[in-house]
């Protein structure tokens, strides 16, 4: 304890008392994500305002061998910013300034705190257009984002985050601060560290600045819900799109159960005339001229082969953001109505149908008191399993429940050849099942790569697998 007090006074000497906080609801509130599994238990929390500074905290905790958690805006869903285990939280918050905005090499410069809606906002005021975008957008910071290599909805047109990332600076669990990359769009100069350094979950590195890559907006966007019969329909409906519509940008695919929640609980207008078993969301760009004609012929040409029952199409902004938020609004929705156990898998886009029979058959089955919702990214496979707590299960038998589906679930997704985390890593939450996805040889290289960014293993320790 007494090392932890002299910790918390040579950072407060460092950062200012302002910037070190060791009460109770801070501690609480910068101690954890979004995730509601694992319980926080930070000994006091940090807030650096410059690169220099976050170095000086991560050398005093390898001095002291205090563990340390990175944080950024905390929306994470797998308690990958959670401090269980008395640790420092050192947070981002306070870094958030754009740094430099380039429109001959089409790029822009920041800090890890700012969030993600500021960078797309900075874009638009230059004419230009960072696509990476997701429902957290206005919370989520972008250091956090590329620490889990953040999709979103257009990963289907635009990847991943890391398909954003041309630089950037961090600074190592050893204390050292690296430059990742520069400004550089072509460096064939050995391993690619920058890219190391995405996704890993801050178990490497605090990310302190990125350079990131814009580019041109779309002209127009129109968005499409589509009423299916089944699960079934899905991937006809997505190799038609795909082979008819020049600018696809998202595939968003809604079970009933979803809609159904943000519909009730939102009071929004379902706007199709009854209710499907199936939806999907379609998001396309207008970007050539008689773009939305054909857009309405194709649809029309999909309603005519049987491919979709019903449709809508956006006629106006205000529609088209309309069709969006009973998309967007799916998981906030859940998780502020409902004791909700998340996971965030993927398989193979082509087993996807076979995959949802699996799994509602294996839960229905097993666990008939749980009950489950799911939504996701069809065009790259990501799928958000919901398990919702009923009023017939106590709190303790439904995470009970829930952790023994978990092996059900991601023992299915690993004969599926799939992931366990398609999305915001592994973080605590899936720790234990890396080994359905991952060998025990690449578990035991991630290993050693660890070891040679944070030798003494006082970052993130715990996370992605257990400490060092």
């Amino acid at each position: 304890m007494s090392n932890i007090k002299d910790l918390e006074d040579r950072c407060s000497d460092i950062l200012g008392p302002e910037a070190v906080l060791s009460d109770e609801p801070s501690r609480q509130f910068y101690g954890r994500d979004w995730i509601k599994d694992f319980k926080p238990n930070a000994s006091f929390v940090v807030l650096p305002s410059t690169t220099e500074q976050v170095q000086q905290v991560v050398r005093l905790c390898n001095e002291r061998m205090v563990p340390l958690v990175p944080s950024g805006g905390r929306t994470g869903l797998s308690g990958g910013a959670t401090a269980t285990n008395g640790e420092v939280v050192l947070s981002l918050e306070r870094m958030r300034k754009i740094l430099e905005v380039n429109q001959i090499d089409r790029t822009l410069r920041c800090e890890a705190g700012v969030v993600l809606e500021r960078i797309q906002l900075e874009a638009s005021s230059r004419g230009l257009y960072f696509p990476v975008d997701f429902s957290t957008r206005g919370s989520s910071q972008i250091g956090g984002n590329l620490a889990t290599n953040a999709g979103g909805i257009r990963v289907i047109r635009y990847g991943n985050i890391r398909d954003w990332v041309v630089g950037l600076r961090a600074v190592t669990g050893a204390g050292e601060l690296v430059e990742l990359n520069g400004s550089l769009f072509k460096n064939n100069t050995g391993y690619d560290l920058r890219h190391l350094m995405v996704g890993s979950e801050g178990t490497l590195g605090v990310i302190t600045e990125a350079t990131l890559r814009l580019t041109t907006p779309p002209k127009d966007v129109s968005r499409v819900l589509c009423g299916l019969s089944s699960n079934d329909e899905v991937l006809p409906l997505l190799a038609f799109c795909r082979d008819n519509l020049r600018d696809l940008s998202a595939f968003e695919f809604m079970e009933r159960r979803a809609l159904q929640e943000v519909i009730h609980h939102r009071s929004l207008r379902d706007p199709l005339s009854q209710a499907y078993p199936s939806y999907v969301l379609v998001e396309v760009e207008l970007n050539w001229p008689g773009a939305s004609e054909q857009l309405e012929n194709t649809f029309g040409e999909a309603y005519e082969k049987g491919l979709i029952t019903d449709v809508v199409v956006s006629e106006s902004v205000a529609q088209a953001q309309e069709l969006m938020n009973l998309r967007d609004l799916i998981g906030e929705t859940l998780s502020s109505h409902y004791t909700l156990h998340k996971n965030d898998i993927s398989v193979p886009v082509p087993s996807i149908p076979a995959f949802l029979h699996e799994l509602h058959a294996a839960i229905n089955e097993k666990y008939a008191a749980l009950r489950a919702v799911v939504f996701g990214h069809v065009g790259d496979g990501n799928l958000h399993v919901n398990i919702l707590k009923t009023s017939g299960i106590s709190d303790t038998d439904f995470w009970k429940a829930c952790h023994e589906a978990d092996h059900t679930v991601f023992s299915l997704v690993q004969r599926y050849g799939g992931s366990v985390s398609a999305e915001h890593g592994v973080g605590l939450l899936k720790r234990d099942f890396l080994g359905y996805s991952r060998p025990q040889y690449q578990i035991d290289l991630m290993r050693n790569i660890k070891r040679a960014f944070d030798p003494l293993g006082i970052l993130n320790p715990g996370k992605i697998f257990a400490a060092c």
